[in-house]
């Protein structure tokens, strides 16, 4: 059997698991304090850093030029990812989407970020985009671009929600990330600090959308502590490199957590294939 549908498989193992599931009805702290966010505002002006647009490229980050042609070339697959996540998203009232995958290599800061651009092109969210992933921080890195203030600094204590915020001049979207490993990400993680950070997003935003890069199922319990924070998880799996034992695992543990829909990365298929779920 070919790695495409050996992941196939266990994708068809979930859903059958999920059938015999009831719906999880507990209402995520960041969805409660948009009920109370009754009268718009504007958003705040986060400050704006600069960014290296070559890195960006060479990431294969979705960066569009003055035409709104994408140079990356990539972008259609990821509009597909955004149409179908968004139905979805909107259907289901989720506010906050986590991503993740089973291992490291999988792709999933990449596809965090690419859908971050894309979704705000759209023009119709005010999109946050967090790397959780305390361990192995990618964001900034790939955008070649520095936080105000490091998030592994605030979840420690320092600062406001508000500092930890940035703009890179794209419209609609806004970043927290990190460019510092931590050996302590689990307690950082499981702060107060997180719920925080969620929470004051709701109450400045009119329409918002956060996407989070957790860190791999499999490394830590780093992405479990985060997961009963967020309204659905985004599985990213890699063809050719992300082991059927492993993504059987993986939605395993995502089990009794909403599961938005399973990303096939790297995939020689038809763009149909791209998304699932």
């Amino acid at each position: 059997m070919t790695t495409r549908g050996r992941i196939h498989e266990a994708i068809d193992k979930a859903r059958e698991q999920r059938g015999n599931q009831q719906p999880r009805t507990t209402k995520r702290p960041i969805k409660a304090a948009a009920e109370r966010n009754i009268v718009e505002k504007p958003m705040p002006a986060f400050p704006e850093v600069s960014f290296d647009h070559a890195k960006c490229s060479s990431n294969r980050l979705l960066v569009w030029d003055n035409a709104g042609a994408s140079k990356s070339g990539s972008d259609a697959p990821y509009r597909v990812l955004r149409t179908r996540l968004l139905h979805r998203a909107r259907t289901n009232e989720w506010a906050i989407i986590g991503v993740t995958s089973p291992g490291q290599g999988d792709g999933k800061s990449l596809t965090a970020l690419n859908l971050a651009l894309s979704i705000a092109r759209e023009g119709n969210n005010d999109v946050f985009l967090i790397d959780f992933d305390m361990r192995r921080p990618k964001m900034c890195d790939y955008l070649g671009a520095s936080s105000p203030l490091d998030i592994t600094e605030f979840l420690a204590g320092a600062g406001h929600p508000q500092d930890v915020f940035f703009s890179i001049g794209v419209p609609n979207l806004t970043f927290a990330g990190s460019m510092t490993k931590s050996d302590q990400a689990s307690e950082l993680l499981a702060s107060n600090r997180v719920e925080e950070l969620l929470g004051y997003i709701c109450h400045v935003a009119p329409r918002p959308l956060v996407i989070v890069d957790l860190p791999p199922l499999l490394a830590t319990d780093d992405a479990l502590i985060v997961a009963p924070k967020v309204d659905a998880c985004l599985l990213v799996l890699a063809e050719g490199k992300t082991r059927r034992d492993s993504a059987t695992k993986a939605l395993e543990l995502l089990s009794e957590y909403e599961l938005a829909g399973i990303v096939l990365n790297r995939s020689s298929a038809m763009q149909e294939d791209y998304y699932s779920y």
